[in-house]
């Protein structure tokens, strides 16, 4: 019974490990998963009370079960049918089919998109910007009914984007974005899928099977009444005017209106703005071919360099911002009151009438958009000095020609945005940007002038403005006659 009994080194390091995983499994996870469930118990309860829109339980669902429900979707039965005579075994379809899903469908998480994510976007945005909400028809959104989809519909920046629009969207509701196939890779993916986002591959134009399931999931996260955020452009601007819509994802949310818990859709206009444009550089030396061609390797290795660089500019203990970040958001829009309004019941319609159809609604919704668009002092800066033939320019003359661009804009109703009412300010802040981006540079007589290799980047900024200028001079013509 007193016997002593002696273990090899290996022995007990082995017996240790397994002790500690035992301790681990039977243990340690056992109590965080508690902890975890309790905390995103408690916080649902709250947030559901506190949420504008509240916070829809079918978002809350089992990922699987979503997954289950979409694969066993007759439509999508349907699909991995024609898959299958087409050129694989029905096996091979129903795995692929199963395998689109996971990569599309989302598992949201609430303490992930409203702790994490929230204090993700805030820090970041913060870093890099003052944010700024220019104008909000607050007001109206108290009317929109609980049974009805709120669909976010913005112009498509920068990657910041879904950011600041979480950011500012917090306390309505938890939006559900799209990303690219990017986020594909591990552990970006999870994450994304953590927040709400589902993954979007559009390396896939001519797969039906694909299309369809996006289609469905699309269709019952709207039908639930999952708020959705749309990017109406479908890419980033690589020319500062608003790109050619991308209806696609326009045409499958809309199929959901009168379905399950849906009975109305309401779009909530939003228009956003930078002074400075972080993918600015990238955008415009892309402006003939895009990024399709460049693969998966050219994309990491972008954002890689687009990182250090913006790490570069943090690191010093004085930075200041980019400058302001500022968003709009328009009166909501009912397409119960819009078909209403056009004679039209969308559910009835032929293909053809139908892609009429949502291509007004898209125009409608991208005009409403463009008119909101902030107007920052950068871009009146970048539009005076574009137009401008006898640079040099002086501070002062500048700031003078600048004043009545910002003054004729303001009479036609242009949402001009200056910081702290104070047009000096503004236009401070807008050279200094202009001078960080080494667009002008001083010349040493108290003037500016254009640095020749950067006037790509200025025509850009022009660009984003460039109707609102054209609308400034078409009064004035008219005044003239």
């Amino acid at each position: 019974m007193g016997e002593t009994t002696t273990l090899a080194n290996w022995q007990f390091y082995l017996l240790l490990i397994l002790a500690l995983y035992a301790v681990v499994q039977l243990l340690i996870l056992p109590l965080l998963q508690r902890l975890i469930y309790n905390r995103s118990q408690s916080a649902e309860r709250v947030l559901d009370e506190e949420l504008q829109f509240g916070l829809p339980s079918y978002a809350l669902a089992n990922r699987s079960l979503w997954i289950d429900r979409i694969i066993s979707d007759p439509q999508v039965t349907d699909a991995i049918d024609i898959a299958t005579t087409q050129q694989q075994s029905k096996e091979g379809a129903l795995t692929q089919a199963r395998s689109y899903a996971n990569e599309i469908v989302p598992t949201f998480n609430v303490l992930v998109y409203f702790r994490l994510g929230y204090w993700l976007a805030r820090k970041c945005l913060r870093m890099f910007y003052w944010i700024q909400v220019g104008f909000s028809a607050q007001s109206e959104y108290q009317g929109i009914p609980k049974d009805s989809c709120v669909i976010m519909v913005s112009n498509h920046r920068s990657n910041f984007d879904p950011l600041l629009l979480i950011y500012l969207t917090s306390r309505l509701a938890p939006v559900s974005y799209s990303a690219g196939e990017w986020a594909l890779v591990t552990p970006f993916a999870q994450f994304i899928h953590a927040m709400g986002f589902f993954i979007v591959r559009r390396d896939q134009p001519d797969n039906q099977l694909y299309h369809k399931i996006l289609e469905r999931y699309v269709f019952l996260a709207t039908s639930h009444c999952i708020p959705q955020g749309v990017f109406i452009e479908g890419g980033l601007s690589r020319d500062g005017r608003i790109q050619p819509l991308k209806l696609g994802l326009l045409n499958y949310l809309v199929k959901a209106v009168g379905e399950g818990h849906c009975k109305d859709i309401v779009f909530v206009p939003c228009a956003l703005n930078y002074d400075k444009i972080p993918e600015d550089k990238t955008l415009v030396a892309h402006q003939e071919d895009g990024f399709k061609d460049k693969g998966r390797l050219y994309s990491l290795f972008s954002f890689l360099k687009f990182f250090a660089t913006i790490t570069t500019y943090v690191f010093p203990r004085r930075h200041k911002p980019f400058g302001y970040a500022c968003i709009n958001f328009g009166k909501p829009i009912s397409l119960n009151a819009w078909q209403q309004k056009h004679g039209v019941v969308l559910s009835k319609l032929d293909m053809t009438a139908r892609r009429e159809s949502i291509t007004s609604l898209g125009n409608e919704l991208a005009e409403r958009i463009g008119s909101l668009l902030p107007v920052l002092p950068t871009y009146l800066l970048a539009s005076v000095l574009g137009h401008s033939d006898d640079l040099p320019i002086s501070e002062l003359n500048l700031k003078v020609r600048t004043t009545k661009l910002i003054e004729d804009l303001v009479s036609i109703g242009v949402p001009v945005f200056l910081p702290n009412n104070d047009g000096d300010y503004a236009l401070s802040q807008g050279i200094y940007v202009l001078l960080r981006r080494k667009i002008i540079e001083p010349t040493g007589d108290g003037r500016f002038q254009l640095v020749e290799s950067r006037r790509k980047l200025l025509e850009y900024y022009c660009n984003t403005i460039a109707g609102f200028v054209a609308s400034v001079s078409a009064k004035d013509d008219n005044q003239c006659r």
